[in-house]
């Protein structure tokens, strides 16, 4: 019901949208995106094990977004549905579309502006805030984002509160979201070659002890750098993390990151390498993780595409990790591109061995190997498809569960049909 209501509401927001009166320049825009995936997978996010069977199913994203802008003000909706190809039976009426976003900007000065409600947050390479765009729900938050821009500077101050309901007095979220969100970003141009980007996010929890609602905070913060000089290009990010886990755990974690990028006639060569520091699981340090979290980041955009590592602490028992990279691209006509990715992955700390707590598993957990290649039928047609596997070490079979000796891999095909349905001007 929640959602049928929504989207009466909608239907509304977009006729009162499309009838507004004329008291200055304004702009109507709608754009529809379909975007149907088939997959194969035996062997993403988990091992595989001599019984496992492929998994194939194909997932869908349907979305509409209204955008309209006036002479000071914007106001931009998203609606989406997302589904997996036969989750619901034929005849049942199952609401289903949700609110991706819903926001709206407030220009108060040329220079200064508000956006406020629901909204994505993307900023440099996604390596703390990103959209995941890949997932075919996306993330988007509940915030407000103060906007500076004035020659080369740009600059982001944002803030978010989240409650799962209306309340008369103040008691646990009890979501499984950041109870408060506060965020910095300075952006801007050295010169026509380097761009330097600062970063600084403090994120709030409550504690795990249920019988209090007590924030605690996290804070992370560093420099992301791009550099360009033909043919080369550089990308360096080092973000450094400290306060508190929801278990009163002291933080002091850090993360680093360098790309370099060889670009020449229809091909690139990319070398690369992540370090995620990792806690000493055999010998802990008193009270401390040392475990570096990567926020709301897009990390299916870094550490291989079968998503062994959506979460660091978690998915590498907090003994961090180590991403060293290779990238061949290619480029062989305007309408197609192809790409093949070698990751080498190590433990950044030592994991204790289930069956000998006093010594370290191996570091290393293996490779993997990711090809895609897209074709570009239309402006508006996209077509790609992706081939991965990974080679496993007994640590990834300690780490993941099933059977390092069966072969583990994932495929993929999708569609994308993003265009513009309609857009409408007037002039004053």
């Amino acid at each position: 019901m929640r959602r049928h209501r929504t989207v009466n509401g909608l239907g509304l927001v977009l006729l009162l949208l499309f009838f507004l009166p004329d008291k200055g320049w304004t702009q109507f825009v709608v754009e529809g995106e379909l975007r149907p995936r088939t997959e194969f997978r035996h062997g993403y996010q988990t091992l595989a094990s001599p019984s496992s069977k492929t998994a194939i199913f194909t997932s869908q994203r349907s979305r509409l977004t209204l955008r309209y802008r006036g002479d000071r003000f914007r106001i931009g909706i998203s609606l989406q549905d997302v589904r997996v190809w036969g989750d619901e039976e034929q005849l049942q009426d199952i609401p289903s579309t949700a609110l991706h976003e819903a926001w709206g900007i407030v220009e108060f000065t040329p220079e200064v502006r508000l956006k406020f409600g629901r909204q994505e947050l993307v900023y440099d390479d996604h390596r703390l805030l990103g959209n995941v765009g890949w997932t075919q729900q996306a993330r988007s938050h509940d915030a407000a984002v103060l906007k500076f821009r004035k020659g080369t500077w740009k600059v982001d101050l944002g803030a978010a509160y989240n409650n799962s309901a209306e309340k008369l007095f103040r008691s646990r979220y009890g979501l499984n979201n950041y109870r408060s969100l506060f965020f910095l970003w300075v952006n801007t141009s050295v010169n026509r070659s380097i761009k330097l980007s600062v970063t600084a996010v403090a994120d709030g929890f409550e504690v795990a002890d249920t019988s209090r609602d007590d924030i605690t905070y996290r804070y992370t913060l560093g420099p992301h750098v791009q550099i360009k000089t033909d043919p080369w290009r550089f990308t360096g990010t080092a973000y450094y993390q400290t306060g508190k886990d929801r278990f009163q755990r002291s933080i002091t974690a850090f993360l680093a990151a360098f790309r370099a990028r060889l670009g020449l006639n229809k091909f690139s060569i990319t070398g690369g390498i992540d370090y995620l520091s990792g806690t000493d699981g055999v010998n802990p340090p008193d009270n401390r993780m040392r475990t570096f979290h990567t926020l709301y980041a897009t990390n299916h955009k870094f550490y291989g595409t079968l998503d062994y590592f959506l979460n660091i602490p978690v998915h590498t028992r907090n003994g961090g990790l180590v991403d060293i990279l290779g990238r061949v691209s290619l480029l062989p006509s305007e309408q197609v591109t192809a790409s093949v990715d070698y990751h080498h992955f190590r433990l950044a700390g030592r994991v204790p061995d289930p069956f000998n707590p006093e010594k370290a598993i191996d570091k290393s957990l293996g490779s993997e190997l990711d090809a895609v290649i897209e074709y570009r039928f239309l402006p508006e047609v996209n077509l790609k498809a992706g081939y991965s596997m990974m080679f496993p070490t007994a640590s990834m079979e300690i780490l993941k569960g099933g059977n390092r000796d069966t072969f583990q891999y994932w495929g993929w095909m999708m569609i994308t049909i993003k265009s513009q349905l309609f857009k409408g001007k007037s002039n004053p």
